[in-house]
């Protein structure tokens, strides 16, 4: 298992994203949309280790009042509108709109980037949502995606009951793996998105991010330890017969 570049990348961008506009240019390797940071924490929330945090916080407006505008903004650079965010991620305008609860996507944050892997190869991360409690006239709920190639996998989303710490809920920490099945180049993003309004910010933390390479198959494994068992034998034959 290693750390993926993806996720180096990542973290050298934090810093980059507190004077970038809300839709960077690829920074090593890596596209940030919105409002992306890293830290080991948030606010008073210790995360244990270093997270890339994305969060849907404006930096003009009292999306969370009676807080002040951009109180929860993680990076200086506001939340991204849909439009820029699938536009700058290659994908459909209504990618990240939920119909199973009737909600579309406002605005978010995401990060990717494109990473050579092997199939059987699988990538694994935690994952931890937080939200603010609603303050809008529609209830307010966000929704966190992972990004693979053109597949869209949701995560899960701010609807449920979380525990309230620190000022923020709670979600809760979750784990995600995806085995690869074929070989090549191939996008990974994760996402967090607004749905049915711009009201309510939440925070996606990402951590522990790797990727576990492939290993033979048992078939494989008994193939390869008979060949070698023949190159053994014709090596002796050829020694024997010197």
């Amino acid at each position: 298992m290693y750390t993926i570049p993806f996720l180096r990348a990542l973290v050298a961008t934090a810093a980059i994203a507190l004077v970038t506009p809300a839709m960077a240019a690829p920074v090593s390797g890596v596209l940030t949309l919105g409002d992306v940071a890293q830290a080991p924490a948030l606010g008073a929330i210790d995360l244990g280790s270093p997270a890339l945090l994305l969060g849907t916080a404006s930096t003009l407006y009292e999306d969370d009042a009676p807080l002040t505008a951009g109180a929860l903004n993680l990076s200086g650079t506001a939340a991204a509108d849909v439009a820029t965010l699938t536009h700058g991620m290659g994908l459909p305008g209504d990618a990240f709109d939920d119909m199973d609860k009737a909600a579309y996507a406002y605005e978010g944050a995401a990060a990717l980037a494109t990473v050579d892997v092997r199939a059987g190869d699988t990538l694994h991360f935690d994952w931890r949502l937080f939200g603010q409690l609603a303050t809008g006239p529609l209830p307010t709920f966000d929704a966190a995606w992972l990004v693979i190639g053109h597949d869209i996998v949701r995560l899960g989303d701010t609807s449920g009951t979380g525990t309230l710490q620190g000022g923020w809920l709670d979600f809760g920490l979750q784990h995600v793996s995806h085995t690869f099945t074929q070989t090549g180049a191939v996008r990974i993003g994760v996402v967090l998105t607004d749905l049915n309004s711009f009201d309510g910010t939440s925070v996606l933390a990402v951590q522990n991010l790797a990727l576990t390479p492939a290993v033979p198959e048992p078939e494989s494994v008994a193939l390869l330890l008979a060949g070698l068992g023949v190159v053994a034998c014709a090596r002796r034959r050829r020694q024997d017969g010197q």
